[in-house]
């Protein structure tokens, strides 16, 4: 992999006189594939905003981010649901999903939500990833404080996580003693 900084740039924010420091960098990894990362440090009562809406849209701050910028410049339709939507929209689908189950009942991401199973997993020709991303975040939020503080990912004997036809992760109410 290899970086190269394209630009650097200091912004003033005039009204807060805050000063932000942007930096661009492409990045060419392995294969070819190019990307650029974009890195800006915003002052600590934009980064405490950032922070309490993607906690509540339970995301990370760069895809809250994206999804602002996707809007703003046009890039998503104004119909369609954003990532930090789908992945609220998802949780809070699974959340009135598993009130309705017992101990011990088995379920997955794709039974508990119509909106995660209709998530394409196609988009503009190329895989996508957002089932991926929104599963990888129920991931962190189950067994901890929290709306899934009572649901565990099911093991087989074996000591490897159960898996449905998709391969994807199999999940349980646990037992109550």
């Amino acid at each position: 992999m290899s970086v190269f900084i394209l630009s650097h740039k200091k912004v003033i924010d005039p009204t807060t006189r805050t000063c932000y420091i942007v930096v661009v960098e492409l990045i060419t990894k392995q294969g070819g594939f190019t990307m650029e990362r974009i890195q800006f440090y915003p002052n600590e009562h934009l980064l405490k905003s950032l922070n309490e809406d993607a906690k509540k849209h339970n995301v990370a701050i760069s895809t809250l981010v994206t999804d602002m910028l996707n809007r703003y410049y046009g890039l998503v339709p104004n119909a369609s649901l954003s990532e930090s939507d789908l992945t609220t929209k998802v949780f809070d689908e699974v959340k009135a999903y598993i009130l309705n189950l017992q101990s011990g009942d088995e379920f997955d991401l794709i039974s508990a939500s119509t909106t995660f199973a209709n998530i394409n997993m196609v988009y503009a020709g190329k895989p996508s990833t957002i089932r991926a991303k929104i599963g990888k975040n129920f991931a962190k939020k189950i067994g901890k404080i929290g709306i899934f503080h009572n649901v565990s990912v099911k093991l087989k004997s074996d000591g490897n996580i159960k898996r449905n036809q998709n391969n994807a992760a199999i999940y349980v109410i646990p037992m109550t003693n």
